[in-house]
């Protein structure tokens, strides 16, 4: 119980910061908000998949297991980054722009956002995007250390997960231009939705694949 009161107290000491912070810069850059929750959903992407990968323990599997999963995970994690417009790649023609390496300032959670890259490959390093993409492609990887434990063909069905699906649709839902402009209508909230969905399925997934199992 005490470990519980500890981890509670912590989580209140960081939204306390996130909120300060966010004040804090609001106020220096003379910014009027209208839509609040756009300024807490980045930190909502952020909280959680911090909370989710620390909760998160992968057992210990072979050699090849463990290759397969991180394999996988990477490709995951690049298709995720890719869809959600934070990894551009020029492969026939060179990227508008050239090479870039720039910096801009936004409200924190969605920035500073760190553009830099070549003519045919570039990155735009959002914080919340770059925070979430890295959780559920963990997650992917946790998931696939278990069922790779039980049987290796358990693997391949975590492509036709909801959660997987989800988390593929999930940037193309919240997407943004390169230098992130704001998001429009409700798309912020429903990628919001869908991510911590995302996330809480794949996290208790095997509490729900158990409880499954048992109604069989």
């Amino acid at each position: 119980m005490s470990a519980d009161l500890a981890a509670i107290r912590w989580w209140c000491l960081v939204v306390a910061a996130e909120v300060a912070v966010a004040t804090a810069y609001i106020d220096l850059a003379g910014l009027t908000i209208t839509q609040p929750r756009y300024v807490v959903y980045p930190f909502v992407w952020i909280n959680v998949g911090v909370w989710a990968v620390l909760r998160t323990q992968t057992p210990r599997v072979d050699r090849r297991q463990w290759g397969i999963a991180t394999a996988v995970a990477v490709g995951y994690l690049l298709v995720l980054l890719w869809a959600g417009g934070v990894l551009l790649v020029g492969l026939l023609e060179p990227l508008p722009g050239g090479a870039a390496a720039s910096v801009y300032w936004d409200i924190p959670g969605r920035g500073p956002i760190v553009v830099y890259g070549t003519p045919h490959l570039r990155l735009s390093l959002i914080p919340f995007k770059l925070v979430g993409y890295l959780t559920l492609a963990y997650l992917v990887y946790a998931r696939l250390l278990d069922a790779t434990r039980v049987a290796l063909s358990g693997a391949l069905g975590l492509f036709s997960c909801v959660g997987c699906a989800f988390s593929i649709l999930l940037p193309l839902l919240g997407a943004t231009t390169l230098f992130g402009s704001t998001l429009t209508g409700f798309a912020w909230d429903l990628s919001t939705l869908v991510f911590v969905f995302t996330v809480a399925l794949l996290y208790w997934a095997d509490a729900v694949g158990a409880a499954v199992s048992r109604r069989r």
